[in-house]
């Protein structure tokens, strides 16, 4: 009679156990977001000019350090109007941070930040800066009005930067080629140059047979594709058929 008890109650604590088991876990509670808890707006530095992130609202306050553009930053909501100019106080990464003029920046919904950033793309003499801007319009603003201008502007500055990039090549593989480890054209496909458009977006080919570097199209193509109504469009077409 004790054999049979002991069974009936091991039988018991593991239906007990196997019912506890079949119980979730009670979820972590989760905690909110850092830009949750400070109410940090994502910007990004669209004018290198005014970029200088100073330790205080002013033009002459000390400076922390020069941000690049493209460079996104936190803006911590605090304003200070100085000498007519606006500065926002911003977070750089979690330990750096300082006040920058707002005009240096640029948010995906703030009204009037696409025209700002095409104007500024338009004026830039840079050929791989003025993509950097293009790039930074394509990636935030792609609902604008204003996109199918800004493809269109990426893909004629990148047309124009694969004959700078030729010149400033050529003497790099000659060297190189001399020593016979490689033909011209792969040398060419991987010069250092190339390096910087590549973490851009903007990729480039050796044409062996013209004996120069060709851009990809691909802001040409996503024109014609995405756009096909619009003058640029056409524009683009007329590139890509050339090709």
């Amino acid at each position: 009679m004790s054999q049979i008890l002991l069974i009936g109650l091991l039988l018991l604590g593991g239906g007990i156990a196997a019912a506890q088991e079949d119980v979730p876990d009670e979820p972590p509670e989760e905690k909110p977001s850092w830009t949750a808890r400070t109410g940090a707006r994502a910007a990004f530095v669209a004018d290198a000019g005014l970029a200088a992130l100073r330790i205080t609202p002013s033009a002459t306050g000390d400076l922390k350090q020069r941000l690049r553009v493209g460079r996104r930053v936190y803006v911590l909501g605090q304003r200070r109007i100085v000498d007519g100019r606006t500065y926002v106080f911003v977070a750089v990464t979690r330990r750096t941070r300082g006040w920058l003029d707002q005009r240096a920046v640029v948010r995906a919904n703030a009204r009037g930040d696409d025209t700002r950033l095409l104007a500024l793309a338009r004026v830039e003499t840079a050929g791989y800066e003025r993509l950097r801007l293009c790039r930074l319009f394509e990636t935030l603003f792609r609902s604008s009005p204003q996109l199918p201008t800004a493809l269109l502007l990426l893909g004629e500055t990148a047309d124009a930067e694969a004959e700078a990039m030729q010149r400033r090549a050529v003497r790099r593989v000659q060297q190189r080629v001399v020593a016979g480890n490689a033909d011209e054209a792969s040398y060419f496909d991987n010069d250092p140059g190339l390096d910087r458009y590549n973490r851009l977006g903007v990729k480039f080919r050796y044409d062996s047979a013209k004996k120069r570097y060709r851009y990809d199209g691909a802001a040409y193509r996503r024109l014609a594709r995405q756009y096909p109504q619009t003058p640029e469009a056409d524009k683009a077409r007329q590139w890509l058929s050339n090709q």
